[in-house]
């Protein structure tokens, strides 16, 4: 099978597809390989460079999930409107995806079971199952 996004065209129409998506959702995950919305367990965002209006930039965002876990998730701010987008990975269970999003310096992951925000710093870290070392 050939993938779609071997050709700028393919590139720019998911572009528009994911702007569109933006304009009729307030939050949304979206499979960009597998043309479909996450609609269940947890997004966690990988840290992706700021563009010059100190968000990422959505071009980058989707060659970033391309590369990655193609997973891009948006939401709209409810200050400024903007919407922020970002490159994400999908887990099953809150430790692993609170530690990835910790290492990411990511401040929260979206629960899509639950439909609600998952803080990152009020999360308990992992406890460790080794044997403590002896002094």
């Amino acid at each position: 099978m050939v993938s779609s996004f071997r050709t700028e065209r393919g590139f720019t129409l998911m572009l528009e597809h994911l702007r569109s998506i933006a304009k009729r959702k307030e939050r949304f995950s979206y499979d960009v390989r597998g043309n479909s919305y996450v609609t269940r367990d947890l997004v966690a965002a990988y840290s992706v460079p700021n563009g010059p209006n100190g968000l990422p930039e959505l071009e980058t965002v989707l060659r970033h999930a391309l590369d990655h876990d193609s997973v891009v998730s948006g939401y709209r701010d409810p200050v400024d409107g903007r919407v922020r987008y970002s490159s994400c990975r999908l887990f099953t269970d809150t430790a692993n995806a609170v530690a990835f999003a910790r290492a990411h310096g990511q401040a929260s992951v979206y629960n899509w079971n639950r439909w609600t925000e998952v803080s990152v710093e009020a999360a308990p870290v992992q406890a460790s199952t080794e044997p403590a070392a002896e002094l």
